[in-house]
């Protein structure tokens, strides 16, 4: 997208193919799934990493939080065991969304 600090994909494959198991996964950007990256407001599809998807299902971790889409199809949804979660999707209720572990 050409914004300043931004890594290409291939970077951000190799650093999430790097990382281990983990309990908790947290991004700026969603994993590339339709209903966490369509902006209900902007109407239009914001950018998922499908890296991070893969990342997902490979290494199944119990929380994968995100936001960057402001107004989500869905705020949340499993992928495997792992709940996915758009923690950034408050403005609305005023209500920000808390692990509880």
């Amino acid at each position: 997208m050409r914004t300043p600090y931004e890594i290409d994909d291939e970077v951000y494959a190799a650093k999430l193919a790097a990382l281990g198991e983990v309990d908790v996964l947290c991004s700026h950007i969603p994993p590339d799934v339709p209903e966490l990256c369509y902006d209900t407001v902007a109407r239009r599809f914001e950018r998922g990493s499908s890296a991070l998807l893969e990342t997902i299902r490979r290494t199944r971790p119990r929380y994968a939080l995100f936001g960057h889409v402001h107004q989500p199809l869905a705020r949340r949804t499993r992928i495997g065991v792992t709940e996915c979660v758009n923690v950034g999707h408050f403005a609305s209720t005023g209500t920000p969304w808390a692990l509880e572990w």
